[in-house]
């Protein structure tokens, strides 16, 4: 049965950088590209020591889901993001009901091909790449019981951290690699 995403989730669109600052006096620390992108590949080893920010909605919790309206994907925030702000590149997922599971929902958005030529679809004919709010709620999704998109959940979280140990060690060769050659011209 297909159903849409704002039958079960609710999407909080960023803050404005420029107008929150104006309204409050602190630091606001913003969740950034490189975070999202160290969230995508689970690198979560360090912890923020400034104060979290509280700015409602827009303030992330370990766990909280968020979509990058630049890449058009989503990420599960972890411990190290948690209490940043999100600006108005990032949209967060808010989930209304326990009838569909947050990993089952980024392999949904990341990888089901039948929701990416939904957003395909969408994007035609648009400058920018972001979905509005409404048109993310009206992308149709595949429902199944709770049990079985927890399995797929699983094994989509699961393939991910894989992934993103894959892309350590391909760091580390690379630079273990270099550090070699680099020797090897010196003559030692």
């Amino acid at each position: 049965m297909d159903r849409r995403f704002s039958d079960y989730v609710t999407f909080v669109s960023g803050v404005n950088p420029t107008r929150a600052s104006k309204q409050i006096d602190d630091v606001i620390v913003y969740y950034e590209q490189s975070d999202f992108n160290n969230d995508f590949n689970h690198l979560d080893g360090y912890e923020i020591e400034e104060n979290p920010s509280d700015f409602g909605k827009q303030t992330l919790k370990e766990g909280d889901i968020i979509i990058s309206n630049i890449q058009q994907k989503a990420v599960m925030i972890g411990k190290s993001n948690a209490g940043k702000v999100i600006p108005l590149n990032f949209t967060k997922v808010e989930f209304n009901k326990q009838t569909l599971d947050k990993n089952y929902f980024l392999y949904l958005f990341n990888s089901n091909k039948f929701i990416q030529r939904q957003k395909e679809r969408e994007q035609q004919g648009n400058l920018l790449q972001k979905l509005s709010t409404k048109a993310l709620g009206d992308l149709k999704i595949p429902v199944i019981p709770l049990e079985k998109q927890k399995k797929i959940g699983e094994a989509y979280s699961e393939t991910l951290k894989l992934q993103g140990e894959l892309i350590r060690y391909s760091d580390l060769l690379e630079q273990f690699s270099t550090q070699i050659l680099e020797k090897t011209l010196q003559g030692d």
